[in-house]
């Protein structure tokens, strides 16, 4: 009897691989999904580390920037709370004449007369005073130079990079400085000394203008205790000069003035101007001259 012809063999795998190799099929796909959904959030973690480290640099720079105008904010208000504190001695006991020349009813100030006779040239701090149309004010001179200073050492940076500047500070007590600084190189001593390079800013030049409404006092005025002519007198450094600017028309004023000033003790000396010229002055100009 013949065998029976074999049947020949299949090419498919046997079920138990076909299965075990669409399993490891189907978890090749699952990986491959989780690593693109981790690649997509790495990106996204590495965008927010640029981010928050740009924010944090900038947060820096702007702190520093804080830091260094707290600091110069906090001398300047250091520099007025001991001018105020002064000022409040000053005034405490100003108020307290006035009180007394106001129980008393004694107004006006009795004046005697001390010359100097010999001019001599003014040195240290001096005190100045307008007298137009026949009345004075207060010229707050040391008050807008600080704040010219303070002005400066705000934009000291800016000026650095200009050979001139000119600004405007006030107006305080009715008056307006316009200034005007220029860079000045050092001499070789100098430069030797801070360093190649260095520089200083000099204020060149500067000019007061009034306003319309300046407080301003006539004679009479002017000599009453707790005035605004007294109050500066009393405020004035130690051996600190009066300089007044004096105008065509206050020449009289000037007079009566002087000889109080006199009797205070102080030295004065007299700047005459023309009519509508305005007080100015330069590091270069002459000083005043006191008697």
């Amino acid at each position: 009897m013949a065998a029976a012809p074999l049947e020949p063999e299949s090419n498919e795998p046997p079920p138990e691989l076909d299965r075990e190799l669409q399993a490891i099929q189907s978890e090749l796909a699952e990986l491959h999904s989780q690593n693109a959904a981790s690649d997509a959030e790495m990106k996204k973690i590495r965008t927010l580390y640029t981010a928050a480290q740009e924010d944090a640099s900038a947060a820096d720079q702007a702190a520093a920037r804080r830091r260094k105008e707290l600091d110069v904010q906090t001398a300047h208000l250091a520099r007025l709370q001991q001018r105020l504190g002064d000022r409040k001695e000053v005034l405490t006991g100003l108020l307290a004449e006035f009180e007394e020349a106001r129980q008393t009813q004694t107004p006006v100030t009795q004046l005697k007369h001390r010359l100097a006779p010999i001019s001599q040239e003014v040195q240290g701090e001096e005190v100045h005073f307008r007298l137009y149309g026949n009345r004075i004010s207060v010229i707050p001179l040391a008050q807008l130079v600080e704040r010219v200073k303070f002005q400066l050492e705000r934009q000291k940076d800016w000026i650095a990079r200009h050979a001139k500047h000119e600004g405007t500070v006030g107006p305080v007590d009715g008056y307006t400085l316009k200034y005007v600084v220029e860079r000045q190189q050092l001499t070789p001593m100098q430069e030797r000394k801070l360093g190649y390079g260095a520089y200083r800013i000099e204020l060149s030049r500067w000019e007061l203008i009034p306003d319309a409404e300046v407080p301003a006092e006539t004679s009479d005025q002017a000599l009453r205790r707790g005035s605004r002519f007294a109050i500066a007198l009393q405020a004035a450094p130690e051996r600190a000069a009066l300089t007044f600017w004096v105008y065509p028309d206050s020449f009289g004023l000037y007079r009566t003035l002087q000889e109080a000033a006199h009797a205070e003790g102080f030295v004065v000396a007299a700047r005459p101007l023309p009519e509508g010229a305005s007080i100015q002055g330069s590091p270069h100009g002459s000083r005043s001259a006191g008697q």
